[in-house]
C-alpha cells in the first residue's frame, strides 16, 4: 500500500511539474502549412543518492509530436554516471526538429551498474523504456532547452539480505526546467 502511495505521489509531482512548465512558457502557435524547424536541446542532471557511482546506459531517445509522429533523436549507446551529473548536467542530444507541439520524450535505459563500498554491482532494469510525459514546443528558428532530472535516489531499490544485496533500477526522471 505504501508503494502505491509513493507511485501516485511521484506521478502527481511529474504532472504538476509539466503543467507548471507549460504555464510559465506559453506556447506560440504558428501556421502549420510552413515546414520550418527549430532546435531541441536536452540535458540530464541528478540529485544525490548516497552511493559512490550509478552508471546507466541509454541506447535510444525518441520524442513524440502531437498527432502521433515519433522521431528518433539519438541512437547508439552512451553511459552516464548519474552522480557526476549532480555537478554538471550533460548534453543528451542537440538536434533540429519540425516546429510544433511535442508531448513526450522516451528513453531506452538498457544497462546499469552501481558502486557501493568500492564494489560494482549490476543493476536489474525491469522496464527499459522510460516515458516522460511533458508538453513542450519547438518554435521555428528558436531553441527549446529541457533539463531532465534522473533521480538516482528514487530510482534505486535494494532487495535481498545484507550479505547478498540485489539492486534494481526503476528510472524516475522528471522535468527540471523548460526554456524557450
Amino acid at each position: 500500500m505504501a508503494k502505491i502511495r509513493w507511485v501516485v505521489f511521484i506521478l502527481i509531482l511529474l504532472l504538476l511539474s509539466c503543467s507548471q512548465a507549460s504555464e510559465e512558457n506559453p506556447q506560440v502557435l504558428q501556421d502549420s502549412s510552413q515546414s520550418s524547424t527549430g532546435k531541441l536541446v536536452v540535458f540530464l542532471t541528478d540529485l544525490p543518492a548516497g552511493v559512490e557511482k550509478v552508471l546507466v546506459t541509454i541506447s535510444a531517445i525518441d520524442v513524440h509530436k502531437t498527432g502521433g509522429a515519433s522521431f528518433t533523436v539519438f541512437s547508439g549507446e552512451r553511459e552516464y554516471d548519474l552522480l557526476e551529473l549532480q555537478k554538471n548536467p550533460e548534453l543528451l542530444f542537440d538536434t533540429s526538429l519540425e516546429e510544433g507541439k511535442y508531448t513526450q520524450i522516451r528513453l531506452q535505459v538498457t544497462a546499469g551498474q552501481i558502486q557501493v563500498s568500492g564494489v560494482l554491482y549490476p543493476l536489474t532494469i525491469p522496464s527499459s523504456q522510460v516515458k516522460i510525459n511533458c508538453n513542450f514546443s519547438v518554435l521555428s528558428g528558436g531553441t527549446t532547452r529541457i533539463i531532465l532530472d534522473f533521480d538516482a535516489e528514487k530510482s534505486l531499490q535494494v532487495s535481498g539480505n545484507p550479505k547478498n544485496n540485489k539492486y534494481n533500477l526503476r528510472p524516475v526522471i522528471k522535468i527540471k526546467s523548460i526554456s524557450y
